[in-house]
């Protein structure tokens, strides 16, 4: 039988198969004599083990292991970012989860799964670590889509946006600027949006795709490599393009369901207004990029765009009465006749169509 001098090689030894099968079943039950943070690292490891038995048996040891314990384990002692993850998901306990968010190796696929599934005070600690959410935007989504997320990590996320925003904007435009700042200024300019943050450890968790882009997407084919690589970037990469890349990029990535990413296509430096009246009245766009543009008093000088705003059916209801009375009368006609428009914005533009008359 192979020997082995250290812990490190028996539970390698162990996790590859090479000790008697009893040996691993002494390890999955917990009684393994070797030092208990080992002895949980395994047994979680194993609990992934392609012998069902011995899975079936590490995962029920496990559920019979304190809480105090594990939580112990993890605020004591490094544990690589896979154990981390199996924890969560055979843990289900907010002290076990609050261990594993506060781990310095949790990687940023748990911190997502953490984020979109942990109660209240998880969501807490995942939103004050700005630095990992700095390499992570989708955080910010899992964080708004988790079912008892609260109005205060809500309230949290949209000021996060907000300075991100910002940051990236006041970057882009010294960059137009020609300014030339120290390297020094540039890194901690870079770190604030997101670059430069180094990459942990890496789990075969797949990111979740951009359901609008694909929603909406109908272009041409000299379109199709551009939407390829839309669609396959991070949310930070996609905010990034939208205030610096093209024409046609924005015109695909203002459909995204990520408001970081439409706000950073409605704030780049590059938006024409032709490009504002064209989003104005798109019907792909989600309802709170034409209330971007409505917000927007330099925007709505241009009559196109109230124009497109009004007359486009996914305009909110409240926003289109405020702006009926801004058309002319050949534009009311237009409006009262149309029968994509919501009924009470219809009848509202007869009325002011009469009274112009």
């Amino acid at each position: 039988m192979t020997r082995f001098e250290t812990t490190e090689q028996l539970l390698k030894g162990i996790l590859e198969g090479q000790v008697p099968r009893q040996v691993r079943l002494f390890a999955a039950e917990g009684l393994l004599p070797i030092p208990r943070e080992d002895l949980l690292r395994l047994q979680f490891m194993l609990s992934t083990d392609p012998d069902t038995e011995l899975a079936k048996i590490a995962k029920a040891s496990i559920a019979e292991v304190e809480t105090a314990a594990i939580v112990e384990w993890l605020s004591t002692y490094d544990v690589e970012p896979m154990v981390l993850d199996l924890v969560i998901r055979l843990c289900d306990d907010e002290l076990v989860w609050i261990a594993v968010a506060r781990h310095g190796d949790t990687s940023d696929e748990t911190l997502r799964i953490l984020a979109k599934n942990g109660p209240p005070v998880v969501q807490d600690i995942v939103m004050t670590n700005q630095v990992r959410i700095f390499g992570c935007l989708e955080i910010l989504d899992d964080l708004r889509n988790n079912s008892r997320v609260t109005e205060t990590v809500l309230r949290r996320v949209a000021e996060f946006e907000h300075e991100f925003i910002e940051k990236a904007i006041a970057a882009e435009e010294a960059i137009a600027a020609g300014a030339t700042p120290s390297i020094e200024d540039a890194l901690a300019s870079l770190r604030q949006i997101g670059a430069h943050i180094p990459e942990l450890v890496r789990l075969p968790y797949l990111r979740s795709e951009d359901s609008g882009l694909i929603d909406a997407f109908e272009g041409p084919e000299s379109q199709q490599s551009t939407f390829a690589r839309l669609i396959r970037m991070s949310i930070k990469d996609k905010v990034l393009c939208a205030l610096k890349g093209s024409r046609e990029e924005r015109a695909i990535l203002i459909n995204s369901r990520n408001r970081l990413v439409v706000r950073g296509v409605l704030g780049s430096p590059k938006l024409s207004e032709s490009e504002v009246e064209k989003f104005a009245g798109m019907r792909t766009v989600d309802a709170e990029v034409l209330r971007v543009i409505y917000r927007n008093s330099r925007w709505m000088r241009r009559y196109q765009v109230v124009w497109q705003l009004v007359s486009n059916p996914k305009t909110p209801v409240d926003l289109g009465l405020r702006l009926v009375n801004r058309l002319n009368l050949r534009d009311l006609k237009r409006l009262s006749d149309s029968r994509n428009i919501n009924p009470v914005i219809r009848r509202t533009a007869l009325n002011f169509a009469t009274r112009k008359h």
